[in-house]
């Protein structure tokens, strides 16, 4: 068994290391970026990415607010086969772009699933990797319902994937992802349902904003269906049936579990090196630290109550750097917008409406 030594290790390659590893590389640190899947993380694959190409400089973006803007239906001008080559296009490419800068840093990139052994040790296809430090970036992955038919949903990632745009796209749980999508999908001439067991909200924005635009995209065709729970999902001739407890049932072409994500913390053997994880993520201190001592953890694999956002990982990958490189500040977030890809758009920064109305005494300076 070979073993290799590095300054620090890093397992994972998304936004929660990389940034990591640049600036640790270019302070003379040796790096190794440890990946089980595709170069560069989630969400330059999979997603933010990929649903930026909906608000880039693109042609098809171009056309799309247009036509929009006319009141012309741009299913006829852009469709799925035309959205998704421009998609492959942009973003097939990236990880070995990434690679490419990587292998001219200096950065060392091994592809295997990593196991901790010890506060120091990794092992990864058989090898030893002894760091000093190690940052755990290892993201989250989709959640899947818990019910009958759980076989015939999706998630995003396959979503993302398809050839063909089904006609009818049934979205269970009207969080952020379900209506970025089912703008997308109405958009290119296709029917969205969106099902959710709560009321009228999403997360992070201002109830009467997101009632508005849930308004707005009824009245562009998207039906909802709120505080429904989703019972089974059944295959028919020419598509599914999905189930509520109330008794409603809808016919669909293809069935998308948006109900939430889960720390991707298994098997990673994290009691090895004295590490705690929940159901929302890795615990850890003010100073990111997962062991209390030099394994941190960053990103979406973090326990924490702030917003799981590209913005927010990259900032905690920036803040880990400084502190393998000697700062000892705690860390300390600044203001983190959120944006709502939907058409039309939200987006909010600070405290919500509802926060500051239920809060009007309290100041927030």
């Amino acid at each position: 068994m070979t073993e290799t030594n590095y300054d620090v290790a890093l397992i994972g390659s998304g936004h929660a290391t990389w940034h990591t590893a640049v600036t640790l590389k270019q302070a003379g640190k040796s790096v190794v970026l440890i990946e089980r899947d595709m170069v560069a993380g989630t969400c330059i694959n999979y997603g933010c990415d990929a649903k930026s190409l909906l608000d880039g400089p693109s042609e098809l973006l171009t056309q799309l607010k247009n036509y929009h803007d006319q009141g012309v239906t741009t299913a006829t001008i852009v469709d799925w086969k035309s959205f998704m080559a421009y998609k492959h296009r942009v973003i097939d490419s990236l990880p070995n772009q990434m690679t490419a800068l990587f292998n001219q840093m200096g950065i060392d990139i091994i592809h295997g699933s990593a196991v901790l052994m010890g506060n120091h040790c990794i092992q990864v296809n058989g090898e030893i990797i002894r760091a000093t430090n190690i940052v755990i970036g290892t993201g989250q992955h989709s959640k899947r319902l818990q019910i009958s038919g759980r076989e015939f949903m999706h998630d995003s990632r396959e979503f993302l994937e398809l050839p063909e745009l089904p006609d009818h796209v049934t979205l269970i749980g009207a969080g952020i992802i379900s209506l970025e999508f089912a703008a997308l999908i109405m958009q290119l001439g296709a029917q969205a349902t969106i099902i959710d067991r709560g009321s009228r909200e999403v997360k992070g924005f201002s109830f009467d904003q997101a009632t508005k635009l849930i308004a707005k995209m009824e009245a562009a065709g998207a039906t909802f269906y709120f505080n429904e729970t989703v019972l089974a999902v059944d295959v028919t001739t020419d598509g599914y049936t999905i189930a509520t407890a109330n008794g409603v049932k809808i016919a669909t072409n293809y069935v998308l579990d948006a109900t939430g994500h889960e720390p991707n913390v298994m098997h990673l053997g994290l009691e090895n090196a004295g590490i705690h994880s929940n159901a929302n993520g890795i615990e850890v201190d003010e100073h990111l630290r997962a062991n209390g001592d030099n394994i941190y953890a960053s990103g979406d694999v973090i326990d924490k109550q702030l917003p799981k956002l590209t913005p927010t990982t990259t900032f905690e990958a920036n803040y880990i750097a400084r502190q393998i490189l000697g700062d000892t500040a705690p860390i300390a977030y600044p203001v983190i917008p959120s944006v709502l890809f939907s058409l039309p758009r939200l987006a909010q920064v600070g405290v919500t409406v509802d926060e500051a109305t239920a809060n009007a005494e309290k100041d927030f300076v």
